[in-house]
């Protein structure tokens, strides 16, 4: 085998050995601190935008927060309308009824009471005529029945 002939294995050696350090300090000097520089940006990066991120999601959850006590003031404003517009709304309809009941409906029950006792008194005048009568006895007796 030619390549582990010792005549040229030491200066195969020698020359792999000057190559593969010049490669190594090139490697070393250049490659792995651009290589480096570039996976500590990617890390500041990652961790400005990890913290942008909690920003928002902190900013996110003061607004739902502000959002609920909002709409919390805003609801309980409107109940409390609500209630002093049907609670007035219930003093006025009751003061209107018994307004209404005391000045214009007072003749209209005077005059139907005065009409149902009309109609009671003529009903048992008619009762005492009919029971008196002796004229007709079948409609006496019909009309008592019921």
């Amino acid at each position: 085998m030619p390549q582990l002939d010792l005549m040229t294995f030491f200066t195969q050696f020698f020359w792999f050995s000057i190559g593969f350090s010049f490669f190594y300090v090139f490697l070393l000097h250049t490659i792995m601190p651009s290589i480096a520089l570039n996976l500590k940006l990617r890390k500041k990066k990652l961790e400005f935008l990890a913290n942008d991120i909690n920003k928002k999601k902190e900013s996110a959850s003061n607004l739902l927060t502000t959002y609920d006590n909002i709409l919390f003031k805003t609801l309980n404003t409107s109940r409390n309308y609500i209630i002093k517009t049907t609670s007035y709304g219930n003093e006025w309809i009751s003061k209107s009824l018994l307004k209404a009941n005391s000045i214009n409906l007072i003749e209209s029950n005077n005059d139907y009471i005065k009409n149902l006792a009309e109609k009671s008194f003529s009903f048992t005048v008619l009762e005492l005529v009919l029971k008196s009568s002796t004229n007709d006895k079948n409609w006496t007796k019909l009309w008592l029945n019921k």
